[in-house]
Order: structure tokens, then sequence, then C-alpha cells
């Protein structure tokens, strides 16, 4: 028990920290490379296609639990 509050505590705060990190550095090839690989709405289109994954699993998991009641 106590190892995974350990973990768990752990694990948030690499992830707090890892949130917060921001690139200040001028290196032509990350530059590069990151604007090669966003594009405008980029975000917004993969936060639906998260909410659509998660309400087709719960219709799916809906249907499958009513017709197993039967």
């Amino acid at each position: 028990m106590k190892f995974s509050k350990k973990f768990i505590s752990l694990f948030l705060i690499s992830l707090a920290f890892a949130c917060s990190y921001k690139y200040d550095g001028d290196n032509a090839v990350i530059n590069d490379i990151l604007e090669s690989q966003n594009y405008q709405g980029e975000i917004f289109d993969l936060i639906g296609y998260a909410l659509l994954t998660i309400f087709l699993f719960f219709i799916i998991g809906y249907l499958g639990n009513k017709k197993k009641k039967k």
C-alpha cells in the first residue's frame, strides 16, 4: 500500500513538471519538425476524436449490457 502511494505521488509530480516544461531553445531542426507535425486546429480534432471514441464505447457497452439482461 505504501509503495503505491509513493509511486502515484512520484508519477503526479513528474507529470506536473513535464506539463510545465517550456522549450526556449532556437533549434532549426526541432522547429521544422514541430511545424511539419502540427496544423491549425489539431488539438481540437484530437479532443473530438477522443470524445467520439469514448461515446462509441459507452454505446457499445450499453447495448451489450442490454442484450445480456434479456
